[in-house]
């Protein structure tokens, strides 16, 4: 889906509404705000409508089962406002309207019923825009751009330090025991290890043995 939206010619959300949204959401009062961005969203083209409909209910299905597959609102909101908005991060005002434009993802995804099928405002979401420039208490969910998936409100505790041991641990022997004698250590000798003997002449004839100089051994 990601790879559908990054070809097209422009953004599913288009650039020319874009800075009405960013001005909307700026808005402190809460319903002001998003009735605004409402009536921003009833001017997209009748085809980026749809589609953006469609796309924003299905991420609303996917963050209902947030406590099992921890995929809220804010950590979808992350990972898809850039191929839904498709930012020029090379310029400054992109980088710096990163967040704002990550939190109207945000509030459309929550407020799916709101915006596309007519119904009151949900709970949640009832930050000021400047508490949610300013950084707010989310930021933690930025981890899913980095490759993992990360609930924004874990908190889970870190792993104890490990600590060495006082004594180094004692190795068990798995060979023949190891007798200590208690009297003068002894170099062992270094006397080479004695010529195996071939078996060959064993098994040659007593007629062809070796020790018969070949005369013998023809005569024989």
């Amino acid at each position: 889906m990601k790879a559908f939206f990054s070809e097209l010619p422009e953004p599913l959300v288009p650039y020319s509404m874009q800075p009405e949204l960013a001005e909307a959401f700026k808005i402190n009062d809460r319903e002001q705000r998003f009735q605004t961005m409402k009536d921003v969203l009833r001017h997209f083209p009748r085809e980026n409508y749809e589609v953006f409909k469609y796309v924003i209910s299905h991420l609303n299905k996917v963050s209902q089962n947030s406590k099992s597959n921890l995929m809220t609102s804010e950590n979808l909101s992350i990972c898809f406002w850039p191929t839904l908005m498709r930012p020029d991060f090379t310029t400054m005002d992109a980088l710096t309207a990163t967040r704002t434009h990550q939190t109207i993802i945000e509030s459309f995804i929550h407020q799916c019923a709101f915006f596309f099928y007519n119904q009151p405002l949900s709970n949640g979401l009832t930050s000021s825009p400047n508490s949610t420039l300013s950084g707010g208490s989310g930021t933690s969910a930025y981890s899913c751009m980095a490759g993992g998936y990360s609930s924004s409100t874990s908190s889970a505790p870190p792993p104890p330090a490990y600590v060495l041991p006082a004594t180094p641990p004692v190795i068990p022997h798995y060979g023949p025991p190891i007798h200590q004698h208690h009297h003068q250590h002894r170099s062992p000798s270094h006397s080479p290890p004695p010529t195996p003997q071939s078996t060959i002449p064993t098994l040659l004839p007593h007629s062809l043995h070796p020790h018969h100089s070949p005369a013998e051994q023809h005569t024989l």
